[in-house]
């Protein structure tokens, strides 16, 4: 994570406004955040991403 302990994404894993936003809140706010969706979208990558930040 960076300095500010602020997801901003990764080079394998561009993430939107709005995921670095609910991302970052959850981080801030030491909470869960559930992601869904189709399988394929991503939501592993996003959760493996974070966790290695």
């Amino acid at each position: 994570m960076s300095h500010s302990n602020r997801f901003e994404g990764t080079h394998r894993y561009v993430a939107t406004d709005d995921l670095k936003m609910a991302v970052n809140a959850a981080l801030t706010l030491q909470r869960p955040l559930l992601i869904k969706g189709e399988p394929g979208t991503g939501k592993t990558l996003l959760a493996e991403e974070v966790a290695a930040a």
